[in-house]
């Protein structure tokens, strides 16, 4: 809810999509610099989160809060293919890895995705 907020905010604020232009702007630097880790890689393999979960009830920050995205953020803002398969847990806790791709490469993504939950789950 809190980011719905600060987008609402930021756009009843907006002059003449200039935010909007700049952010284009990043977006399109972000996925240049992306795309050249794919170079001579099919895939990028990293956790899904940075760390376990919180228990619930426990107060966070904001930054708390947004720290949990900061693997996923840059894969959704840039539009590369991605997805998340099970590799086990921590104290009981599941955790996740995250599997990337360039744009469009969804069907080597799930493919490698389905590879690891066949070996994995032996």
């Amino acid at each position: 809810m809190r980011r719905i907020l600060i987008g609402e905010h930021i756009s009843e604020r907006e002059f003449s999509g200039k935010y909007y232009k700049k952010a284009l702007q990043a977006r399109r630097m972000m996925k240049r610099e992306m795309l050249k880790l794919f170079k001579d890689v099919d895939a990028i393999v990293s956790p899904t989160v940075p760390k376990i979960p919180h228990n619930i009830g426990e107060e966070l920050t904001p930054m708390e809060m947004y720290a949990y995205d900061v693997l996923t953020v840059p894969t959704n803002i840039c539009g590369m293919c991605a997805g998340v398969v099970g590799c086990g847990d921590i104290n009981g806790i599941p955790v996740g890895l995250q599997i990337q791709g360039k744009p469009f490469d969804d069907e080597k993504i799930l493919n490698i995705m389905i590879c690891f939950e066949e070996n994995f789950n032996k």
